[in-house]
């Protein structure tokens, strides 16, 4: 009932009373309906006296109480109640129409800001996983909250191709907002059975040193994402500082994986014009990683690996053939490589990103995108902030040189 017909129908009414009763009458609210009730019920004969009269004293008049005009009004007064309390009801109904109707409201709101995504990580190992903990982070900074208006699939492939082709059908077959693949080979998983299932779904991709030779590029499919690609001047800047005189350096990484093979190619282009030989190792599982450890010492003046899945998962291993008992020299092969999270881990020294904030800076694309924002209308983007952390007590035991400064990234110290 809308509020003209409400106060039509009040006035028709009160126009109706007022004739029957002789006396004007006003709308009533549930608070004043019994005040109001006993007001006129005192005005009839029974309650006319000043004091409260007993009810044997009532009957002794009856003619009195009895009168035409006494009971026209007492049926006036009750029928004026009634239509008082059926408006009101009529007005509570009306109120709780509305508040259904705004809670409805609410509620398709609410399931709009509601978000689900879907993580895929191929392995876990230090840098990966500080890039999903950091894209969690940002999310919640962006107001994002995992287990309020936020749902987050996470799957991990344990090292294995195989298992990530399935983990992308898997979040493909899911209905979520977007998904994420954090490394080369998940972004590739999911963009390539994305392509072939014709989905639409936005890819977010990170730790990813080459998109391009990854072909994770697409202007008509929306993937977007944040790159960890290695900057190689860097790395043999604090190489050649510490080691002037390596002419030997080991490389090591799975040929499977498109950044790993991107990286190695361009750094052995760079050695050879500065004259220094490469010598390389595969690793196609964490399980070969051993025989080609082995296989280097004594070879290589130094080992470097790229971000590569397969020998970080097995880093504890690296270090460890790469460490000896003595007690005057307890590494026999300094390690470098992208990521300086590693340094804790027992290797020499990286050139690299935070990958904490690597995720976090993922974390923001993905809000734009769960926001609105077209993916392909974010660039893809590379952290700016390059570190170069040395594991200082080591190169002291090493006896080899410690930089002051570089040119390419910001100096760190970790003993």
């Amino acid at each position: 009932m809308s509020a003209t017909t409400k106060h039509s129908s009040s006035n028709l009414i009160l126009t109706i009373l007022r004739r029957l009763t002789l006396r004007p009458l006003r709308p009533l609210s549930s608070i004043n309906l019994t005040s109001t009730i006993l007001k006129h019920l005192k005005r009839l004969p029974f309650t006319a006296s000043s004091t409260s009269p007993s009810i044997s004293a009532s009957l002794t008049a009856p003619s009195a109480f009895f009168r035409p005009a006494s009971f026209f009004r007492l049926a006036s007064i009750l029928f004026y109640c009634l239509i008082n309390f059926l408006i009101l009801c009529s007005s509570l109904q009306a109120l709780a129409q509305e508040a259904s109707i705004q809670t409805s409201s609410q509620d398709l709101q609410a399931s709009a800001l509601h978000k689900t995504i879907g993580i895929s990580q191929i392995v876990e190992h230090p840098a990966l996983d500080e890039v999903r903990l950091g894209l969690i982070k940002a999310l919640k900074e962006e107001g994002f909250v995992e287990g309020k208006n936020l749902d987050i699939h996470y799957e991990n492939a344990q090292g294995n191709i195989s298992t990530s082709s399935q983990i992308a059908s898997k979040l493909l077959s899911s209905k979520l907002d977007l998904v994420v693949g954090i490394s080369t080979p998940s972004a590739q998983t999911l963009f390539f059975a994305a392509q072939k299932q014709n989905h639409r779904i936005p890819i977010v991709f990170s730790a990813v040193s080459d998109p391009e030779t990854a072909k994770l590029i697409s202007s008509s499919y929306p993937i977007t994402g944040v790159t960890d690609a290695p900057n190689l001047e860097g790395l043999l800047e604090l190489i050649h500082s510490m080691m002037p005189n390596l002419k030997t350096l080991g490389l090591m990484y799975n040929p499977a994986e498109a950044n790993s093979v991107s990286t190695i190619t361009k750094l052995k282009k760079m050695l050879k014009e500065q004259g220094i030989t490469a010598h390389e190792v595969t690793v196609n599982k964490t399980a070969d990683v051993a025989q080609a450890m082995h296989s280097l010492i004594g070879k290589v003046d130094a080992l470097y690996f790229p971000q590569d899945n397969t020998v970080v998962a097995a880093i504890e291993t690296v270090v460890n053939i790469a460490q000896q008992s003595s007690p005057t020299l307890p590494v026999i092969l300094p390690i470098f490589s992208n990521d300086p999270a590693l340094i804790k881990r027992g290797i020499l020294a990286a050139v690299g990103f935070d990958y904490h904030e690597v995720g976090k800076e993922t974390g923001k694309v993905v809000s734009k995108i769960l926001q609105g924002t077209d993916p392909n209308q974010i660039p893809i983007r590379n952290p700016s902030d390059l570190r170069a952390v040395v594991n200082l007590s080591l190169a002291k035991k090493l006896g080899l040189i410690v930089p002051t400064e570089l040119k390419h990234s910001k100096l760190q110290f970790i003993d």
